[in-house]
């Protein structure tokens, strides 16, 4: 599936509900941060497409950048990244990969 079919699959309104759900926001405190009414947002979530204006203050009101996600899909692909401050025994303790290991390992 290229970009331009993932664009078409995509339903706007489903990921809104979802990141509703996922902030624990009722439906009422997401109406009064976008400044529309119950019956609106109820409307949004079965939209398909959506104004840019109104996806911005989407947005803004669920802390949630769904333009990146719908664009840059790759670029927002769970990502962690963790600095740990250990010496090179306990590094070896932890079974990964010898090329792993030699990539963490300091310079003396």
């Amino acid at each position: 599936m290229d970009f331009a079919d993932n664009i078409r699959n995509i339903h706007i309104g489903t990921m809104i509900q979802k990141k509703l759900t996922e902030k624990s926001m009722t439906i009422t405190e997401f109406a009064a941060k976008i400044n529309k009414e119950r019956t609106t947002v109820y409307d949004i979530f079965e939209r398909k497409s959506i104004d840019t204006e109104l996806l911005i203050e989407i947005s803004k009101a669920l802390s949630y950048d769904f333009i990146r996600q719908i664009y840059y899909e790759e670029e927002t692909s769970p990502t962690l990244f963790i600095a740990v401050k250990t010496t090179e025994d306990e590094v070896e303790k932890l079974d990964l990969p010898e090329g792993f290991i030699r990539l963490v390992k300091t310079k003396k």
